[in-house]
């Protein structure tokens, strides 16, 4: 579990990292931010939001690939 400081430094991190996405022209989706949110309230440590990150980008993908086979 990451402590309150710790918490306080990602969020702040976190608008950085949007904002040089944003100048990219690249912008998280709504349910992007959900998981960023949801990880923040669940004080997830730096390996479990990698580990969720990429749970979520799998889903994503099988996701992707099951409408172009229909």
């Amino acid at each position: 579990m990451v402590r309150t400081r710790e918490l306080a430094e990602i969020r702040r991190r976190g608008f950085g990292v949007r904002a040089s996405l944003a100048c990219e022209g690249l912008y998280l989706t709504a349910e992007e931010e959900a998981l960023f949110e949801q990880m923040d309230r669940e004080r997830l440590t730096a390996d479990e939001r990698a580990a969720r990150i990429a749970q979520f980008n799998r889903a994503k993908r099988r996701k992707k690939a099951l409408a172009s086979t229909r």
